[in-house]
């Protein structure tokens, strides 16, 4: 199989996933949201895995517009995860209500024009995007090379760049953890891609690789899920906190009204006493 038609059925896949749980995201389902999100994760891992034959100027504004809808669903799917480990606890119902708000936010954006444009010009892009006519010599021999070639190639290539950005892990500093975290999740799915292009036996030993991948990823998500939880509520402390204090600075604003307005009542009834 070619690089060009691996790509295709991979970014077929991610967007159909997409479709097939837009109405039950908009019904405000959770694990239709998940999923959502890992397609959407995985199509990035692929377009970043086949960059060298794909990236065009198309691409770039089609990023542009995915990151803009990834802010909508990343805050509701925060609050999901935090709602589901602090069941019981002071913060679920403030993480709930917060929860409502942010969805709203997000079902506005899904039924977007904005969306079914991006949508849209995504599956344009895959079938028939600049990527597919460049005339670039090179780019087009690399869309025709065997993916078995281009895989094993690119895999042992993100391989090594994961193991040097994971050196010195506990002594690191939480954007150098999301690094790697985010480069964990798109070798793994590059790993998946991969399978059925590789020979068997090449594949085994990258089947122990995405073992591992699996297990460092759910470590190191729980430890961000931790991280985001904190930072929500701290938030929403800094909120109420904001609250309070328009409040007591309208009470304060109200007392100062009524004080001057009976003052001014008070010395004009001395003023009658004096005569």
């Amino acid at each position: 199989m070619r690089c060009e038609t691996a790509f295709r059925l991979i970014l077929s896949e991610c967007l159909e996933e997409v479709a097939i749980n837009h109405a039950a995201v908009l019904a405000g389902d959770p694990n239709a949201l998940h999923h959502t999100r890992i397609a959407l994760t995985r199509l990035k891992a692929a377009i970043a895995f086949y960059g060298p034959m794909v990236a065009d100027g198309e691409w770039t504004r089609l990023k542009a517009e995915l990151k803009w809808l990834s802010v909508f669903l990343g805050a509701t799917r925060d609050l999901d995860v935090a709602i589901e480990n602090s069941k019981g606890s002071p913060e679920e119902r403030m993480f709930r209500t917060a929860r409502t708000e942010a969805f709203e936010a997000l079902k506005d954006t899904l039924q977007s024009e904005r969306y079914q444009q991006w949508f849209d010009g995504m599956w344009d892009w895959v079938g028939s995007g600049p990527w597919t006519t460049t005339q670039d010599r090179r780019a087009a021999q690399r869309r025709a090379v065997p993916v078995a070639v281009f895989h094993a190639r690119r895999l042992a290539r993100w391989h090594q760049k994961l193991c040097q950005k994971s050196r010195g892990l506990q002594g690191m500093g939480r954007n150098k953890r999301h690094r790697v975290r985010l480069a964990s999740k798109r070798l793994r799915y590059a790993i998946e891609f991969s399978e059925g292009g590789l020979p068997a036996d090449e594949y085994a030993s990258w089947r122990i690789v995405l073992k591992h991948l699996r297990k460092g990823q759910q470590l190191l998500g729980e430890l961000n899920d931790d991280e985001v939880r904190r930072e929500l509520v701290e938030s929403a402390d800094a909120r109420e906190l904001r609250k309070r204090k328009r409040k007591a600075k309208r009470r304060k604003e109200h007392e100062r009204k009524r004080r001057s307005h009976l003052l001014r009542r008070a010395a004009s009834v001395y003023r009658k006493v004096a005569g």
